[in-house]
This record gives structure tokens, C-alpha cells and sequence, in this order.
């Protein structure tokens, strides 16, 4: 799992050839696997951790930007 999960991104999509450096044939390869191990359910499809993370930092800096702004 660890060898596959280096061609994962944080957010679960697999990586493109130039970012692994991978010869299409390897590349191939690799893509069959993750989603033989999804489909087993050795990895998850998506990764929301992240994302829910990025959401509450963006609200946080949208509502102290609104706090900020003074009516003219």
C-alpha cells in the first residue's frame, strides 16, 4: 500500500506520468492497481480530510474579511 499510495495525491486522484516519471506501460500498470485496491476497498475514492480542512480555513479568512470591511 505504500508503494501505490506514492502515486496517489492528497486528495485521492492518481498522479499524471510526467509527475511519476512513469512509461506509459508502467503507468497503466499503476492505474490498474489503485483501482484494484479502491474496488477492494484498500483505499478510499475520495480523501475528504483535506478538503474539509481547506474549507474551514477559506470560511474562516472569508468572514474576518468581512469583519474587516468598513460601509462608506
Amino acid at each position: 500500500m505504500s508503494l501505490i499510495s506514492r502515486f496517489i495525491s492528497e486528495q485521492g486522484k492518481i498522479l499524471s506520468r510526467r509527475v511519476n516519471r512513469l512509461t506509459l506501460k508502467q503507468q497503466r500498470l499503476i492505474t490498474i492497481a489503485i483501482k484494484q485496491a479502491r474496488i477492494l476497498s484498500s483505499l478510499p475514492f475520495l480523501n475528504n480530510e483535506k478538503k474539509i480542512l481547506n474549507n474551514e480555513k477559506k470560511f474562516e479568512k472569508i468572514e474576518s474579511t468581512a469583519r474587516t470591511t468598513t460601509t462608506g
